[in-house]
C-alpha cells in the first residue's frame, strides 16, 4: 500500500510544481501534485495566506507564483528529507579498501561517469539541461564531492543540485551519497551567453567513508552555441509532407490537423506514430478508438503508450502495461493524471518524443471551447517541456467556426486537408496554413491514398 503523504509533503510538491513553472493556475497545480481540484484550492489558498505564494486575479481566475519563503520552505523541506533518509541508511560493516593511489585506472573504474545531454546545438541564451549519471562500482558507499570545470568558460549556472554552490568554474558538493553497486543521477542547468563551441569537460571527485579520494573523467561533451535559431526537425511519416514543410515538423512544435473524417487523414495519423516507434521514440496515442494501431501496442510495449477514452475500452484492446483504458472523455482530470503519471516515469528527454491528441472534437463537443481551451493551455507546455512534438486532430466541420477559431490559435502550426474539384470529381488535397516562424512551401498537395498506403520512402 502506498504511504500516505503528509500534509507537509503536499505542500512542498505544489510550491515545486509553482516554481517550476515560474507561475501556475489551480487545475495545473492539481494536476501536478495529483490532487483533487478543491483539496488544491485549500492548500494553495493556504501557502498564499502565509506567504509562501503570491495569488494574482487575472480575469475570473488566480494565477500563483513563487515568493522567497516558499523556495525557503522547499529547500528545507529538501535538506530534512535527505537527514531523515540518512539516518534510515544501513551502514556497511566492513571499511572501504581504495585500490592505488588518487586518480589512478583501477580507482576511475569503481565509479563510471556518464553525460547526458538532450541536444548539442542551442541558441544564444538559451538554457541547456544537463545530466550526469554516476554508477558506483564499488562495494562501498562513495560520496560525491567536487566537480571541476562543470561550467564551460563564459557560461552561467541557471540551476544546480541542492547543497552546492559555484566557486570559479568548480561546483562544490556537500556529499552526494551513491550506494554500492547502483546508480545515482545528478543535474544542472547551464545558460550559453556567446556563440560557439565549448567543450564539457567536467572532473568528478568522490570520497569514500575513511575520507580517501576518487576520481572519474567522463567522455567530453561539445556544445555549439549559435546565434540563429536551431531547428531540429522530426519526420511527419510521409515524405511529400515532409517536403513541404522543408525537412519535417519542427520539434517541440504543436501542430493541428484539421479535416474532416476521411481515410486520408487516418493514415497521416497512422504514419505519424509509425515513423515514431521506427525511430525508437516515445509515442504518446490519445484516441477514442485503437484498432488500427493493435500492433504497435503489442511490439513497441516499452515506447508505444496508448491513452484509450471510450468506455468500451475493456471489449475493444487487451490489457497491457502501455495500454491505459479511460471512461471516456467527460473527465478531462482523469486523462491529464493518466498522461501526466507517465510523463513522470519517463524521465529526462535523451532523444525527440512525439504525441498524436485525437480526442479534439470529441473534447470540444462534450465541454465546449472555454474549457477545452483551459484544457489545452495546461497540457501542451507540460508535453513541450518533456521533449514532445504534439500532433493534434479537429474536424472543423463538427463545430462552430467561433468555437474551431478559439483552438487554432493554441498551436504553432495547421495542416489542412480539405477537398477541391478537379476535372476528375471531387479530390483531397493538403496544405500547410501556417507554421509559426518557420519556412515552408505554400503548394497545395493532392492526397492520394493509395500513396499513403505504401510504405515512406527512404
Amino acid at each position: 500500500m502506498a504511504k500516505r503523504r503528509t500534509r507537509y509533503e503536499i505542500y512542498a510538491e505544489l510550491l515545486d510544481i509553482v516554481a517550476r513553472r515560474g507561475s501556475c493556475r489551480l487545475t495545473r497545480a492539481s494536476y501536478g501534485a495529483n490532487l483533487p481540484v478543491d483539496r488544491a484550492k485549500i492548500s494553495l489558498t493556504f501557502l498564499s495566506s502565509r506567504g509562501f505564494l503570491r495569488e494574482e486575479k487575472i480575469q475570473d481566475s488566480s494565477i500563483y507564483r513563487i515568493t522567497k519563503r516558499g523556495l525557503e520552505y522547499i529547500e528545507t523541506f529538501r535538506h530534512m528529507r535527505k537527514l531523515f533518509a540518512a539516518l534510515d541508511e544501513k551502514v556497511t560493516p566492513e571499511p572501504f579498501k581504495p585500490a592505488g593511489s588518487y586518480g589512478t585506472e583501477k580507482q576511475v573504474n569503481q565509479i563510471h561517469a556518464t553525460i547526458n545531454l538532450p541536444t548539442k546545438k542551442i541558441r544564444v541564451d538559451e538554457d541547456i539541461d544537463i545530466e550526469i549519471e554516476l554508477r558506483n562500482s564499488s562495494p562501498e558507499p562513495i560520496f560525491l564531492t567536487e566537480v571541476n570545470d562543470f561550467l564551460p568558460s563564459g557560461f552561467e549556472v541557471a540551476s544546480k543540485p541542492d547543497d552546492s554552490r559555484v566557486e570559479g568554474s568548480n561546483l562544490r558538493i556537500n556529499r552526494i551519497g551513491i550506494a554500492p553497486l547502483t546508480t545515482e543521477k545528478i543535474g544542472f542547468t547551464l545558460k550559453g551567453p556567446k556563440e560557439g563551441t565549448f567543450g564539457f569537460r567536467p572532473r568528478f571527485l568522490f570520497e569514500n567513508e575513511k575520507g580517501d579520494q576518487l576520481l572519474s573523467e567522463p567522455k567530453p561533451a561539445l556544445i555549439d552555441v549559435s546565434r540563429i535559431d536551431v531547428i531540429t526537425r522530426i519526420s511527419s511519416g510521409f515524405i511529400d509532407l515532409d517536403r513541404l514543410l522543408l525537412g519535417g515538423i519542427p520539434e517541440n512544435y504543436t501542430i493541428i490537423l484539421t479535416s474532416i473524417s476521411c481515410d486520408e487523414r487516418d493514415l497521416l495519423v497512422k504514419k505519424f506514430l509509425e515513423a515514431g516507434t521506427k525511430e525508437n521514440q516515445i509515442t504518446f496515442y490519445v484516441t477514442v478508438e485503437a484498432s488500427e494501431v493493435e500492433s504497435l501496442v503489442n511490439n513497441f510495449q516499452s515506447s508505444f503508450y496508448l491513452f484509450i477514452c471510450n468506455p468500451q475500452a475493456d471489449t475493444m484492446i487487451k490489457t497491457s502495461p502501455n495500454v491505459f483504458k479511460l471512461k471516456g472523455v467527460e473527465n478531462l482530470t482523469d486523462i491529464n493524471i493518466a498522461l501526466t503519471s507517465t510523463l513522470r516515469k519517463l524521465g529526462h528527454p535523451m532523444r525527440p518524443r512525439r504525441a498524436c491528441i485525437e480526442i479534439i472534437s470529441d473534447v470540444l463537443l462534450q465541454h465546449h471551447a472555454i474549457q477545452t481551451r483551459r484544457w489545452l493551455t495546461g497540457l501542451m507546455p507540460e508535453l513541450r517541456s518533456k521533449g514532445f512534438t504534439t500532433l493534434a486532430v479537429m474536424n472543423p466541420q463538427m463545430h462552430s467556426p467561433e468555437e474551431v477559431q478559439a483552438l487554432l490559435g493554441l498551436f504553432n502550426g495547421e495542416i489542412n486537408i480539405f477537398e477541391k474539384e478537379t476535372k476528375k470529381g471531387q479530390k483531397k488535397h493538403l496544405r500547410i496554413r501556417k507554421m509559426i516562424n518557420q519556412r515552408y512551401l505554400e503548394n497545395e498537395m493532392p492526397l492520394v491514398k493509395a500513396k499513403l498506403l505504401r510504405n515512406r520512402e527512404n
